[in-house]
């Protein structure tokens, strides 16, 4: 590895270029995903500098997702992250799939409950009475037969007659389309960190306590509709989230200027 001489101009920091050397020799195959990598006080010999150094390098790469600390074992090469563009209008299925990526899809729960009986955030974004009913349809989403996410979706029962009828491992919004000439057009999507509950992590089949991101969407026709709201759990180590702004020339009727589509 060369150093930079000392005032260099647009070099980048010491960690920095650390922190690129030991992401070359991952990505070159060095050390294999789920294998340690050397300890700090190993490393800092190698590159001949401070552990403090050494540390700032580390982090930049667990900041990556290259990397992942283990408490009293030591840091270890992490697997990819699943890309999700949030922005986009092809859903989890189509993105993987383009992505080489194969997608699967297990129903865990479909049934027609009050919206009374669910949380009053449910009812208030689908703009229901509290006599009205939804369909409540709980999935676990795959890639490479991999969990990766627990999809909680709640469509008014009155705008889609026997929706639990159909196939509800494909995608809903295709189901939708097809059967009931509803398309998303926008959503407004609110994204939290949080931690895997006990009865998620066992549909999982991973521990609780794991980091989530948590993602609540509630999904709009073009005439301003809305149709569905869910909440999905995504494994915070698994899925990477990217999101691009819309332009002022595009007006998509929702509050809040995010578009998505889920499946």
């Amino acid at each position: 590895m060369t150093m930079p001489r000392s005032g260099e101009d647009n070099a980048p920091a010491l960690y920095q270029q650390v922190a690129q050397e030991i992401a070359a020799e991952i990505k070159a195959g060095k050390y294999p995903v789920g294998s340690r990598i050397p300890s700090e006080r190993d490393l800092a010999e190698q590159f001949k500098i401070s552990r403090m150094t050494i540390r700032a390098a580390v982090d930049t790469l667990a900041h990556q997702g290259l990397v992942a600390r283990r408490n009293r074992s030591g840091t270890y090469v992490a697997r990819p992250r699943f890309q999700f563009d949030l922005s986009s209008r092809e859903g989890l299925h189509t993105q993987l799939r383009n992505a080489g990526i194969t997608p699967g899809s297990k129903v865990i729960v479909a049934e027609q409950v009050p919206v009374a009986s669910l949380d009053a955030e449910i009812g208030e974004a689908l703009q229901l009475e509290a006599d009205d009913e939804v369909y409540r349809i709980v999935r676990l989403r795959t890639a490479n037969d991999e969990p990766i996410v627990i999809e909680n979706s709640y469509f008014p029962a009155a705008l889609f007659p026997d929706l639990l009828d159909y196939n509800l491992s494909d995608s809903l919004y295709g189901i939708l389309k097809k059967h009931f000439s509803f398309e998303s057009s926008g959503a407004v999507q609110k994204i939290t960190i949080s931690h895997l509950d006990a009865q998620s992590a066992e549909f999982m089949g991973v521990t609780a306590d794991l980091a989530t991101l948590e993602v609540k969407r509630s999904a709009f026709t073009k005439d301003n509709q809305p149709f569905e709201f869910a909440h999905d759990i995504y494994l915070g180590d698994r899925i990477a989230f990217t999101a691009r702004t819309v332009g002022p020339a595009l007006n998509l009727g929702i509050p809040l200027n995010a578009e998505a589509a889920s499946e």
